[in-house]
Formats: structure tokens, sequence, C-alpha cells
């Protein structure tokens, strides 16, 4: 009787094992599933022309930055939320009341809508602004708050009838094409900066990207 006891006892236990093995394998299958619902082209509010991709990779959540390419892989903190170690990067997406991803908030400022994988935004119409009207731009500019290094510089000039925007950390040249006089945008329009003007009509300060104010200094 106990050697039939100890076998059912056996038998009890593994298969309990077995389910269990069965549980973990289905919510896995269930978890890489679920990313697929994440997949998709994510466009920045703040500036219509920056968009995001987001896809998957050897079953992991990868972030495409598509104005340089950049990828950067996530793992999955929750059921919506996301984490990158390496950058202290959160992602944490937005469902409507049908389960269907809508919007994506990286770094708990940086809210993304979701829009169709071809979607494409029109272009602003780029005006010819006077060669006084582009000077009344130019100069140095220094970052707001910044230390005045040479990261926190601007130099802002007109060459061959443009603006054109260096960075003085890498001397980079980004040239601007303006939509109207105080507004700007590079070649495909996911750079841009508005200018504020005082009374005197020359430019007091810059906006970047619609985040980071730059002050004149010369």
């Amino acid at each position: 009787m106990k050697k039939y006891t100890i076998a059912i006892v056996f038998m009890a236990i593994l298969s309990v094992q077995l389910l269990n093995v069965n549980r973990v394998q289905a919510q896995t299958v269930t978890t890489k599933t679920d990313l697929t619902k994440f997949v998709g082209k994510y466009q920045f509010t703040n500036n219509k022309m920056t968009f995001l991709q987001i896809m998957l990779k050897d079953n992991n959540l990868v972030l495409k930055q598509l104005w340089d390419n950049r990828e950067i892989t996530f793992k999955q903190t929750g059921d919506i939320e996301f984490y990158n170690d390496e950058s202290s990067f959160p992602l944490k997406f937005t469902k409507d009341n049908t389960g269907k991803i809508t919007q994506v908030l990286a770094f708990d400022r940086d809210l993304w809508n979701r829009v169709p994988d071809d979607y494409q935004p029109k272009m602003e119409k780029i005006i010819t602004l006077s060669a006084s009207q582009l000077n009344s731009l130019t100069g140095k500019y220094e970052r707001k708050g910044g230390d005045g290094d040479a990261d926190d510089r601007l130099q802002l000039s007109v060459k061959d009838g443009k603006l054109v925007l260096t960075q003085m950390w890498d001397k980079a040249e980004i040239t601007l094409y303006a939509i109207s006089e105080v507004d700007f945008y590079n070649e495909n329009q996911t750079f841009p900066i508005k200018f504020t003007k005082g009374s005197d009509g020359l430019a007091t300060q810059l906006l970047a990207k619609g985040e980071d104010v730059w002050l004149k200094v010369k």
C-alpha cells in the first residue's frame, strides 16, 4: 500500500509541476504576442515632422528614432510600461477602451501620437526673406541656464542668402528655411526654430525644438 501511495503522491506532484510549466510558457507566449500591439509609427506632439517607429526584434520592443535611425531596446516592466536601463529611458503607452494603443509618453514628458504607418504630414511652405530680415536674427546665442562653454553656444549667420545655424561645440552647420519672419526649419522640417524680437526689430532669443531657449548675447 505504501508503494502505491508514494507513486500516487509522486504523480500528483509531477502533474502540478507540469501544469506550472505550461502556465509559465503560456504567459511567455502571451507577453510576446501582446508586444505586437505596440508596433507602429508615432508622431511627436511638439513637432509634426518628427517620428518614432516602434518595432519588434528578437522578441524585444525596439524604438527607432526616424530622424537619425538610432535604435533603443526596451524591457517590459508593466502591462503598458517599458524601460531602457542604459539611457534611463522610460516609455509608457496609452490605450483606448478597446485596448488599442494610441499614444506613448517618453521620459515622462514627451508625448507621441500613433499614426498610420504610411502617414506623411504636409510640409510647411517655404518663403524668401530679405537680407535685412535675415540679418536681424544673426549673432551669438547662449543656452539659457548654461555655463557659457562651447557646448552652450550657437552662432547664427547669413551665407549665400540663407540663415545658417552653427553649433559651436562641433562646428556642425544647419541651413534654416523660413516659413515666417521668425519661424524656421531645417531642410526636412524636423528641427523647428522660433525667434523672439525686441521693439527694435532685432532678435533677443530663439526657441529650438519647442523646448530649448537660447538668449542672444551679441
